[in-house]
């Protein structure tokens, strides 16, 4: 028989359930049964107790989520680099599992296969950061570059259109303005650029591109300005 010292402390306590030595053998079959009793509501607690610390902690780690998924996008958004685009993938990922999943992650995680050449994982997560935020032009202008790529124009176009209807910006006007000027609508393409510089005046390419569709117009002088005007920005 062990000695008392060498019992756990989980072993006396469960043999600690139990009644006292029965005075009379026809008390014994009594306390038997009071015993089991006992000790099977020892039992049922230990497990309820269990299932209340798992539950805890699992409580504990889902209101953990949002943590650990902000970080994983902040550390998929410093992947967002040549070289370093699967990694940002696998961050954006986690940032979606282990959180209510948002736009912003979609839109990012599909610049991101947008980059490495996916172009069908990257139409996938801009249509389903649109589905979650209609309002998130980028968006938009990452479905038109898909559609530039497969040699889609109209839909290209239609793309950029919604994005600018969202908010002008400067890469839509830009790359619409590019398509229009391929089709020879070169008065629409310097329109767009127009509006582009109107948003900002820092984008040498922009005013090398207005330079280009001018001189298709034979405005020659118009574009020697705007030549001069990129080359001022770029140095």
């Amino acid at each position: 028989m062990k000695p008392p010292e060498s019992e756990s402390a989980f072993s006396r306590f469960w043999n600690g359930v139990k009644p006292p030595q029965a005075a009379h053998p026809a008390e014994s079959a009594f306390l038997a049964e009071m015993r089991r009793r006992q000790r099977r509501l020892v039992a049922v607690t230990l497990i309820v107790l269990a299932l209340i610390g798992a539950g805890a902690g699992t409580y504990f780690y889902i209101a953990n989520g949002s943590v650990r998924a902000d970080k994983d996008f902040q550390e998929g958004m410093k992947s967002m680099q040549p070289g370093k685009y699967a990694d940002a993938v696998v961050r954006f990922t986690r940032a979606l599992a282990n959180s209510t999943p948002r736009a912003e992650v979609y839109l990012e995680r599909g610049n991101a296969y947008q980059a490495q050449g996916d172009s069908d994982q990257a139409l996938a997560d801009f249509q389903s950061a649109l589905g979650m935020d209609p309002s998130l032009f980028a968006a938009h202008n990452g479905i038109a570059l898909i559609y530039i790529q497969r040699h889609d124009v109209p839909r290209a176009i239609q793309e950029l259109t919604k994005s600018i209807a969202l908010l002008p910006n400067i890469d839509a006007f830009y790359q619409r303005g590019q398509l229009l000027e391929a089709r020879g609508e070169h008065q629409k393409a310097i329109d767009d650029y127009d509006r582009a510089i109107a948003i900002s005046r820092e984008s040498p390419f922009v005013y090398l591109a207005r330079a280009t569709a001018k001189v298709s117009l034979g405005d020659e002088e118009g574009a020697h300005n705007d030549r001069v005007a990129a080359d001022q920005l770029q140095h």
